[in-house]
């Protein structure tokens, strides 16, 4: 998954003020994950991002959650597994081009 730990924080400060748009940078992702660091790697427990924006915290809860089935050696149990994991990640988010990109760096286009 991309890297976001070189974007800014805003977008520009009109979405600030609009939306109250600002995004978290990956080390206070991980900080705050670490606070729920056994639930965070767990596949089944869930998590709802109730302004998720490009994806920040999603993208990390997955990929923490996808580092157990990097030992699985039977394609079939990896890809239930990865559903598990996957569909226990939620995010809602008002402004579209943020959903887009969120979506697109859950699930890029190989």
């Amino acid at each position: 998954m991309p890297s976001n730990e070189n974007k800014s924080q805003i977008k520009s400060r009109q979405r600030v003020a609009d939306h109250g748009e600002v995004f978290t940078n990956p080390r206070e992702v991980n900080a705050m994950l670490d606070l729920v660091r056994d639930e965070s790697f767990r596949l089944d427990s869930r998590f709802l991002e109730p302004a998720c924006g490009d994806g920040n915290f999603l993208i990390e809860i997955l990929r923490r959650k996808l580092s157990f089935l990097k030992d699985l050696k039977s394609q079939t149990e990896w890809e239930f597994q990865s559903l598990i994991a996957v569909g226990s990640c939620y995010g809602i988010e008002l402004l579209e081009d943020n959903a887009e990109a969120c979506r697109e760096r859950l699930f890029p286009r190989w």
